[in-house]
């Protein structure tokens, strides 16, 4: 219907679980209700080893999820980072068990997982984290948007035996358009204390 947002990022990050070797269990969609989240991550941690979210753990008057996790008697060793997109991400654990809650817009959910949940998941199954940054070449110029780290989604290439790197068909700066990792994508780290960037400069890419 009109005003309803569909949940995407579900499918996004079960397909990404998957990929990885990991099994995925749907816990389905919770209302912004305090108990029933709170019912909710209690059954999740019950039978999973790592418990994934997506959103409330913003700013908004109905982001829940951010209060309710140290509730839920886990250590919360991290909230917010200083990265574009993604900077409401927190990581909790309680016993052996883990809670990432990633924020909520597509985009941003996803660059959380692969920054977060995946070398997480890696090191539980004994596996190595296949999101590894690589080295490769800036074909543009790149225009620093924030004094966070940054991870924007680009096109990348090899050629003349090594990988090349430009923004061609991106939405640069959104943290909901995912079909910016569509195709050939990576993602292009810049650091918090960089600045714009030349054509040529030698970057840290995420390959997808």
């Amino acid at each position: 219907n009109e005003g309803q947002i569909r949940s995407s990022n579900s499918y996004t990050l079960q397909a990404l679980v998957e990929q990885l070797g990991g099994e995925c269990v749907q816990m389905g969609i919770v209302g912004d209700d305090k108990g029933a989240i709170m019912e909710r991550f209690d059954e999740a941690l019950r039978s999973s080893d790592i418990v994934v979210s997506s959103g409330g753990v913003s700013v908004g008057d109905y982001d829940f999820v951010k209060h309710i996790v140290p509730k839920l008697g886990a250590e919360v060793i991290f909230k917010g980072v200083n990265i574009k997109p993604g900077q409401h991400v927190m990581v909790a654990q309680r016993g052996s068990k883990f809670i990432v809650a990633l924020p909520g817009f597509a985009y941003s959910s996803t660059v959380t997982f692969i920054l977060y949940v995946a070398p997480l998941l890696a090191r539980m199954m004994g596996r190595e984290n296949v999101y590894e940054p690589i080295e490769a070449t800036l074909k543009v110029p790149f225009a620093k948007r924030s004094n966070k780290s940054e991870f924007t989604a680009c096109n990348l290439h090899f050629e003349d035996g090594r990988y090349w790197v430009d923004f061609e068909g991106k939405k640069v700066g959104s943290s909901a358009i995912l079909t910016n990792l569509l195709g050939n994508a990576a993602l292009m780290i810049c650091g918090e204390d960089d600045g714009d960037l030349e054509a040529g400069t030698l970057v840290r890419v995420i390959k997808l």
